[in-house]
């Protein structure tokens, strides 16, 4: 009889939040440690579906059994906050404010939890790059505790197989209200299928996520974004059926307000597929297709749906 632990509806949260928190946890080293990812997101290292690459990430799988403190850096007026995720992928906190802050399992309801940092670089800025790894470089933690996290042999085959019935589910749905928060906030069948589909994401107030299925063939399409309304910034990923970058000289996965080439009136046409002729902003599309149009720090009218962003429109 095999000892392998089996997920099913019931016990995904946990399993896949386990899985991914170790898979981090070797990354940084061993518990209570940093890892800093000092450029975007390697395609090498997804590490879940739907990551981003508009700003730099730092892990920390932190042991919370004796009380735990974290120091986030002063980022002025660029993009930076600290996410604490719980082992029942519950958002607990998002920090902005730069100081020590102390974390406990009373406050955050697991032993262990993730801490992310997202800081806003522009990939095409070498310098600005080089600002935002010294913010990585000013994150701090101390914990009285060091014992790593040990997680389950999850049955490998029953994971996937909730895990893509849930993504099916959730193709269904045109956004990410009410998937990522604190347990309070959210709505259980949702939070459900957030877990699938875009693991460790943040809630709604600080990032509006947009998760687009076109469900249309490999062709030439286009978007016409005009002024978006955001106090920090927009970007589009392009992924695959099973939402994960694909590496390409032929075209590129992520655009932002940063990196993509204006219209002389301001906006910006995104072009998705078509790129082997050179042209601007354009984004290498394949079988399955699909993208997540991020907006951070929303303002009202995205929060209240009285704005939207643009839909794709076929091209000739």
């Amino acid at each position: 009889m095999s000892d392998k632990v089996k997920v099913t509806v019931e016990n995904f949260v946990r399993a896949e939040s386990n899985r991914a928190m170790a898979k981090l946890m070797a990354l940084c080293g061993g518990v209570n440690r940093w890892h800093h990812n000092r450029v975007p997101t390697p395609l090498d290292q997804q590490t879940s579906a739907r990551m981003n690459r508009d700003t730099l990430y730092s892990f920390a799988v932190l042991d919370l059994a004796e009380g735990a403190t974290v120091t986030m850096p002063d980022s002025g007026d660029r993009y930076a906050s600290l996410m604490v995720l719980s082992q029942d992928h519950y958002v607990t906190k998002v920090i902005h404010t730069p100081g020590e802050h102390r974390l406990t399992i009373d406050d955050h309801g697991t032993r262990h939890v993730l801490l992310t940092m997202r800081v806003l670089a522009d990939p095409g800025n070498p310098a600005d790059v080089a600002e935002a790894n010294a913010l990585q470089d000013g994150l701090r933690l101390s914990a009285g505790s060091a014992e790593p996290l040990v997680v389950p042999d999850y049955d490998e085959d029953s994971l996937s197989a909730v895990r893509d019935a849930l993504a099916v589910l959730g193709r269904t749905l045109p956004g990410t209200e009410r998937m990522f928060g604190r347990r309070e906030d959210v709505d259980p069948v949702r939070h459900l299928i957030g877990t699938a589909v875009g693991w460790a994401g943040l809630p709604e107030s600080e990032a509006f996520y947009l998760l687009v299925e076109p469900g249309l063939p490999v062709g030439k399409y286009r978007i016409v974004v005009g002024d978006v309304p955001v106090d920090g910034f927009w970007s589009i990923s392009l992924y695959n059926a099973d939402g994960y970058f694909e590496d390409s000289g032929e075209g590129g996965c992520v655009l932002n307000q940063f990196n993509a080439q204006r219209e002389p009136d301001g906006s910006v046409v995104i072009n998705l597929g078509g790129c082997a002729d050179g042209r601007p902003n354009c984004l290498r599309i394949m079988d399955g297709w699909n993208y997540t149009v991020r907006l951070y720090r929303p303002r009202p009218e995205i929060l209240e749906g009285t704005w939207t962003f643009p839909a794709v429109q076929p091209v000739g």
